[in-house]
């Protein structure tokens, strides 16, 4: 397992792509809303640090629970498991805004200005992603000839959050740095982690709304608050 360190910039993240994030798709951002965020979005990029690592392990697919190297259990759910099925090995990974990042967002929250804190928060969600993005990158070039299926974690479509500790038990326990607590929560907070499935038989495909029938996710939120302004 190797841990790699990301150069901001190779992350292809974009103040316009934080502002969609934010739900400015046909909307156009108000003026102090962009001065804000371009200037915090500048110094984000001067002092963040994102960092992505996985680990290749076999493994088979059953009805609800992924078995690795015959010695872990991942109860993922029988949502995700059927998107994982056809997968001969998995990657579990971990990626992250950094504890720089982190220590930057702490300072701000302590000021109480709750626009600040609200775009910080949102770039820090796209630097995780985007810190995924670039994680699948690495893996790709390490499985070259074999597909992959997208990354999956606890907390979403049936895999309980508690199923965490097993990610990091997998992962050397600070995989990136990153801390759980006994909550299963992870800090820094701008942080993900997951598996993916790997394989000649998979279907190369997301999960989304259609598929998960969580109805407080932000994303199913952010989906409906776009489609309902194309009306």
């Amino acid at each position: 397992m190797t841990e790699h360190t990301l150069n901001f910039d190779s992350l292809d993240l974009s103040p316009e792509t934080v502002l969609l994030e934010m739900g400015y798709d046909k909307i156009k951002p108000e003026k102090e809303v962009s001065k804000i965020l371009y200037s915090i979005f500048e110094d984000v990029a001067a002092l963040t640090r994102p960092s992505c690592t996985f680990q290749l392990l076999k493994g088979e697919t059953g009805t609800s629970a992924i078995s690795l190297e015959k010695t872990t259990t991942l109860n993922v759910g029988t949502v995700i498991a059927k998107l994982l099925a056809g997968s001969e090995r998995f990657a579990v990974f971990a990626a992250t805004a950094g504890s720089a990042f982190q220590q930057y967002q702490d300072k701000v929250k302590e000021k109480g200005d709750m626009l600040h804190t609200f775009i910080l928060d949102t770039i820090g969600s796209c630097i995780a992603e985007k810190a995924g993005d670039k994680m699948e990158s690495l893996l790709e070039k390490e499985i070259a000839g074999y597909r992959h299926t997208y990354r999956f974690s606890p907390g979403y479509c049936g895999w309980p959050l508690k199923e965490q500790k097993e990610i990091f038990r997998i992962l050397e326990n600070r995989p990136c740095g990153i801390l759980l607590s006994d909550v299963f929560l992870m800090h820094p907070i701008k942080s993900i982690s997951g598996i993916i499935g790997i394989g000649n038989n998979i279907q190369e495909r997301k999960y989304g709304c259609d598929i998960c029938q969580l109805e407080t996710c932000y994303k199913r939120k952010n989906k409906k608050k776009r489609h309902d302004t194309d009306k």
